[in-house]
């Protein structure tokens, strides 16, 4: 059941709507650093350190795409608070085309780039290797987090920003248990860190889909939703860019202190 938050004292509604929201961007943070806690604990010191390094280079892509699946979700709330079924379910299916676009574009620019970004930021030769095969295998599995980033993006534009908290919080503890199995059972050590993020991550977009597909019928594109024009598709880049650049503006400070501290 969607959330009408026109109606109510402005107070409460947005204070209902954002608490989520923020425990849900903490919980986000609790990827990279179980990761380093486990690895840390079962691996070595090093690749501690190692996996540890890439939260800022990681920050400036997964931020990037965080942004820009939330600006296409801007687009499909105004269609929603329009009472437009039909602008809401053509901007449902534009925003799923533009983010097999961008995940399948992040993946052939992050990949390549893993390894100048850790020079860039003057990575130590001790902890490079471990840093670098961490960000390769997750860079890798960049569609599953743009997965997930659409479909929660999407429920929180009807105003169900509860339902993509819960969502999280089970695969952030998902994460942790297929970290310990991935690398102390199956001994993929850092590496399975990585796979442990990106599987979780895959599985908590297919469910957030999944739900918002049933509970919420009028975001489901019709046959005729699809293949969108370009001047909708616009529209929706117009909106997610800026925030997009917001994020990765921020990442780019942090990577700059990073590297300094290397």
């Amino acid at each position: 059941m969607t959330k009408d938050l026109t109606k109510g004292k402005p107070f409460w509604l947005i204070l209902s709507f954002t608490l989520p929201v923020l425990i849900g961007n903490i919980f986000q943070q609790l990827y990279n650093m179980a990761d380093t806690f486990i690895v840390g604990h079962t691996v070595s010191s090093d690749a501690m350190a190692g996996v540890g390094s890439t939260g800022s280079v990681s920050f400036l892509i997964l931020g990037f795409a965080s942004g820009l699946t939330s600006g296409f979700a801007v687009r499909t709330s105004q269609r929603f608070g329009a009472g437009d079924g039909e602008g809401v379910r053509r901007s449902v299916a534009a925003s799923m085309e533009l983010s097999v676009l961008l995940a399948l574009l992040l993946m052939a620019v992050a990949m390549p780039l893993t390894g100048p970004l850790l020079r860039l930021m003057q990575t130590p030769d001790k902890y490079f290797g471990y840093a670098y095969w961490y960000l390769f295998v997750c860079f890798g599995g960049i569609g599953a987090i743009v997965l997930y980033n659409i479909a929660a993006a999407t429920l929180r534009a009807v105003g169900d920003t509860r339902t993509p908290l819960v969502i999280l919080v089970a695969s952030a503890l998902l994460n942790v248990g297929l970290d310990l199995l991935f690398i102390v059972v199956f001994g993929m050590r850092y590496t399975g860190a990585a796979a442990a993020t990106v599987l979780s991550q895959f599985l908590a977009g297919g469910g957030g889909l999944v739900y918002m597909f049933r509970a919420y019928p009028a975001l489901r594109p019709r046959r005729a939703d699809w293949g969108s024009s370009v001047r909708l598709w616009g529209g929706h880049v117009a909106l997610g860019l800026p925030m997009a650049l917001q994020f990765s503006i921020t990442a780019i400070g942090v990577m700059v202190q990073q590297a300094a501290l290397n």
